[in-house]
């Protein structure tokens, strides 16, 4: 499983992450009592104290009949983000230094690997994604009809933004959809639902341009594909993170070819008979109708019955041991700065 792929260079071990909530330190073990089988909404942030004390408040607690619970990674910020992320009634996981929003990501997608969490969310701390569009955003996940949604600004709405930026992005998408052949609508967005099962088959490296990397690495591997329309806000509070247009463009353009090549690479492997060939279903998936027979995906609310099971049985909800191995020896992510 290649979830934790990093620069060993700049490696070191994640006990430095450091655990909690409004009542004191957690360990990974107990993150199962509050994410196992739930929808667990993870939010990077960077100096986002003012955006997350409004945001936090308006994050549904039950979705589709299913519990929710937010992680925020707090990324190294200097101002009071990780208290922000307390008072919200988040869990929090705290990394020392800045490492990249792509690196701070996939410490949380490893925390709820081993945590049994059902869906991932993963939403900006910057306030422009809506909270109120959760429940729009997971539905097809949760009713079996995909196993990997992302939300669209272009089916839906966005407040202006800088022409460069949105002609590159348009031009992005076009990109995805010749090297991918699905037509994906909003590639930059990060507002996105998945089952966490499928967490740990992706390879992910990006520690800034992740949105891109991340859904090239899916739609490479046939993952069962949906947009919804979804409402995009300017940044309520702070200042940006991103780099100038011109930097941005190449950034996220590099993101795409990597993880492209990268799955050329996995694919000829496969065909070369070097690994097993993982089966690929009735064809290759669409972004809005899959071809064939879609693959039905499990339903999270099922594992609620589940855990509830394993909790009259064992005393409480129990993370796979491989994902927990996984959390205890990989590394922290490269920093590279951006």
């Amino acid at each position: 499983m290649n979830l934790f792929s990093h620069t060993p260079s700049r490696a070191t071990p994640t006990d430095d992450v450091r655990l909690s909530d409004a009542i004191g330190p957690l360990t990974v073990g107990d993150l199962s009592e509050r994410f196992g089988g739930a929808i667990a909404v993870v939010i990077p942030a960077y100096d986002e104290a003012e955006n997350l004390s409004e945001l936090l408040p308006r994050v549904p607690r039950h979705v589709g009949g299913v519990p929710a619970a937010v992680l925020v990674v707090d990324d190294g910020s200097a101002d009071d983000t990780a208290g922000a992320a307390l008072d919200g009634g988040a869990v929090l996981a705290h990394l020392p230094e800045n490492r990249g929003g792509g690196a701070a990501l996939r410490v949380g997608y490893a925390l709820m690997v081993a945590a049994g969490a059902g869906v991932v969310i993963t939403m900006d701390a910057d306030g422009q994604h809506q909270p109120e569009e959760i429940a729009r955003l997971v539905e097809p996940v949760l009713s079996g009809r995909a196993q990997l949604v992302q939300g669209s600004r272009v089916l839906g709405s966005s407040e202006p933004g800088a022409f460069a930026r949105e002609l590159g992005i348009a031009l992005f998408n076009l990109l995805v959809r010749v090297l991918t052949r699905v037509r994906v609508t909003d590639c930059s967005n990060s507002f996105r639902a998945i089952h966490t099962e499928l967490l740990p088959e992706l390879e992910l490296h990006q520690p800034q341009f992740h949105a891109a990397e991340f859904l090239i690495e899916a739609l490479t591997r046939d993952f069962v594909f949906e947009e919804v329309p979804v409402s995009v806000l300017s940044r309520r509070h702070g200042r940006s993170k991103k780099p100038a247009t011109v930097r941005y463009g190449f950034g996220f353009a590099w993101a795409i070819t990597s993880a492209w090549r990268r799955s050329i690479l996995r694919r000829g492997t496969t065909r070369a008979g070097i690994r097993p060939a993982r089966s690929r279903g009735a064809g290759r998936r669409r972004a809005q109708a899959p071809r064939g027979s879609p693959r039905l995906t499990p339903d999270p609310r099922a594992r609620l019955v589940g855990r509830s099971q394993r909790e009259d049985c064992a005393g409480g909800g129990i993370a796979d041991p491989e994902a927990l191995q996984l959390v205890a020896d990989h590394g922290k992510q490269h920093p590279d700065p951006e």
